[in-house]
């Protein structure tokens, strides 16, 4: 069964925000964040607003000194688990700067990029893929979810593609290694198109494919709604074909 089986039929209202809402969101490796530091999140890892002061909606809101890329992300399975959630250091607890009242709306996603593995080096957190996304780079800081084999319901962030001309071809490399040693046995997702450099991470613009999908083809800078999710429930979400989205306005202009 396809990935796209899975997927539901229409979008549908979730919710609405409250005034700084707060939220466990991947952080850089190896970057220490300050209670009271601005953030933003650019290849759909939280950086310093000293960075990047453009679209700097996040503000830590406990000290965290996040791990290198050796250490994997917290599995979806641990998000329960508070001694777990204490323990780990690749998220970072961060006040949203969003507006008390926002709707918050789930729908289906549509053309990511459906990959199985060739192979996976864990030290240099490299996947070789398949068929690939067509040029470097286009699917850089886009969200990546295992739905089959080892290393399933996993979740990871793209932080660079090599197409052609490096040493090996079709090799995507994640923020941070997997728990599991992924196979050819293991499936995935990416949200990104073969089409168009669009990777697609955590509070990355989408827009409207029709009433009742998400179309991660479009958007980028130009989306007019942004994946609106905490990181320990994406995970749950993927895995249904769907992400929770809020209007882009009621947090970037």
């Amino acid at each position: 069964m396809s990935f796209a089986a899975t997927a539901l039929q229409n979008v549908q209202f979730l919710r609405k925000t409250s005034a700084n809402e707060v939220m466990f969101l991947p952080g850089d490796p190896g970057v220490t964040f300050t209670k009271g530091d601005l953030c933003t999140l650019s290849g759909g890892v939280l950086i310093l607003g000293t960075d990047s002061a453009a679209n700097g909606v996040f503000r830590v809101d406990k000290t965290v000194v996040c791990p290198a890329a050796t250490q994997e992300f917290v599995m979806p399975s641990d998000v329960q688990d508070h001694r777990a959630l204490d323990k780990d250091k690749t998220l970072v607890q961060v006040q949203v700067m969003v507006p008390d009242g926002a709707p918050v709306y789930l729908g289906n996603i549509k053309n990511w990029t459906d990959e199985t593995v060739v192979s996976y080096t864990a030290s240099t957190r490299a996947i070789a893929e398949t068929t690939g996304h067509g040029a470097d780079d286009r699917p850089n800081g886009a969200l990546v979810y295992v739905y089959e084999g080892p290393g399933i319901g996993e979740v990871n962030v793209v932080e660079d593609y090599d197409h052609t001309g490096g040493a090996a071809e079709l090799l995507l490399i994640t923020h941070r290694k997997f728990k599991a040693t992924l196979t050819t046995s293991s499936k995935y997702i990416v949200l990104a198109p073969t089409t168009a450099a669009n990777g697609v991470g955590l509070f990355g613009r989408v827009d409207m494919a029709d009433n009742d999908e998400i179309d991660v083809k479009d958007g980028a800078d130009d989306g007019d709604y942004v994946i609106y999710c905490d990181w320990r429930m994406i995970g749950h979400y993927l895995a249904l074909g769907q992400v929770p989205i809020i209007n882009r306005m009621s947090l970037y202009s």
